[in-house]
Order: C-alpha cells, then sequence, then structure tokens
C-alpha cells in the first residue's frame, strides 16, 4: 500500500513538471521574433509608382521583417488580424507618431474599396512603392479612418519621431465613439483639418487607387 501511495505522488508530480515545461514552451514560442532589418530592407519597394499590389508589397516585408508567415487576406483593410496574430504588432491609437515598422491600414470610404497598407521606415512610407507621404495625407477623400499597428518584436530600433505634414497643414487623427451594427461601442478615427490651405500644391494622383 505504501509503495502505490509513492508511486502515485511521484506520477502527480511528474504531471505537474510536465504541465509546467509546457507552458513555459508554449510563452517561448510566442514571443515576438527578433527583427530581420536587412531582409526588411531588401523586401522595400523601390519604384516610385504603383501597380496596385500594396498588401502583397507589405505582407512580404513584414514577413520578412518577423520570419513569421501572414495569414493571406483578399484585401487591404482585412490584414490587421493577420498582425496581431503575428505576436510581433499591437494595435495602437490612431494619432501616434509612427515608428520603424508601423503599420497602417487606411479604411475605405466605400464598401467596394479595397483600402490600403502602408508600412513606415525611417521617415518614409511604404507600399508596393515608395510613397511621397502617408497616403491618408496625399489622397484625404478616399479613406474614412486609420487602424495603427505597433512594432513590438524584441530589439527594435530606436524610433524616431514622425511628423506628417503637408501643403494642406497636419491632418490629426481623432478617435470617435460610434456603435457597431451589433450595437456595441466602437472607437473610429475621424479627420479634424488643421490650416487647410490651397489644394493645388497637393501631388496629383497617377497611380490606381487601392
Amino acid at each position: 500500500m505504501g509503495l502505490s501511495k509513492l508511486l502515485l505522488s511521484g506520477a502527480i508530480v511528474f504531471s505537474v513538471a510536465a504541465a509546467g515545461y509546457a507552458q513555459r514552451a508554449v510563452a517561448v514560442s510566442t514571443l515576438p521574433a527578433t527583427p530581420n532589418p536587412k531582409a526588411f530592407e531588401r523586401a522595400l519597394p523601390k519604384q516610385k509608382h504603383s501597380h496596385g499590389m500594396c498588401a502583397r508589397a507589405v505582407r512580404v516585408a513584414v514577413e520578412e521583417l518577423t520570419g513569421k508567415k501572414l495569414e493571406r487576406r483578399d484585401y487591404a483593410k482585412e490584414y490587421g488580424g493577420p498582425l496581431l496574430k503575428t505576436g510581433c504588432y499591437m494595435k495602437s491609437s490612431a494619432s501616434v507618431h509612427p515608428r520603424n515598422y508601423d503599420v497602417r491600414i487606411l479604411l475605405p470610404r466605400k464598401r467596394s474599396h479595397y483600402g490600403h497598407i502602408e508600412v513606415f521606415y525611417r521617415g518614409n512610407w511604404y507600399s508596393d512603392f515608395r510613397q511621397p507621404a502617408s497616403l491618408w495625407n496625399v489622397w484625404p477623400k478616399e479613406y474614412a479612418g486609420i487602424q495603427h499597428y505597433r512594432f513590438v518584436g524584441q530589439d527594435a530600433a530606436t524610433p524616431g519621431a514622425y511628423r506628417v505634414a503637408s501643403a494642406q497643414g497636419v491632418r490629426r487623427a481623432t478617435p470617435v465613439r460610434t456603435m457597431s451594427r451589433s450595437g456595441s461601442v466602437q472607437r473610429v478615427s475621424r479627420v479634424r483639418a488643421v490650416k487647410a490651405n490651397s489644394r493645388s500644391a497637393m501631388p496629383t494622383r497617377t497611380t490606381p487607387l487601392f
């Protein structure tokens, strides 16, 4: 009888230890990846004009940066979930200053619109081309709000503040409260224009909208 109790207590101790080890293994596996800036830079587009492939270009760049595959989505506006699942990004306020590797999703005003996705690096915004600025500022009438995803990977580069300016002045994204179809309260980014000047100095849209 004493031997059976000893064996039973040993089995319980072993089970508890195994469970703890498994939990530690899961915690380690879900840690953000160490970024690979060189691979990320190589993946960034060099061209100055869009080919309507913003989702693919940003997805490839993020995959090179994190070493993790993103789930495929049909439209740029749908990539928020895949970014969060990598464990390397967290959703942030739409009004924050961008830092290296941050990703923005621009939500369309029309349901049929694909939206837009862009990634920030060293003072520039990239999609499938090197943009003159965030398209939130370049084509303000095309987008209704911003979803900003902050990179939280290990050993991230020291962030540099970046302030978006244009001939129209600074456009700040101000979160407001709205109701979803299910009745729950959501926070949605809206636009507040500051010091609106002439639009004549803004670049003309010569690339397809995406």
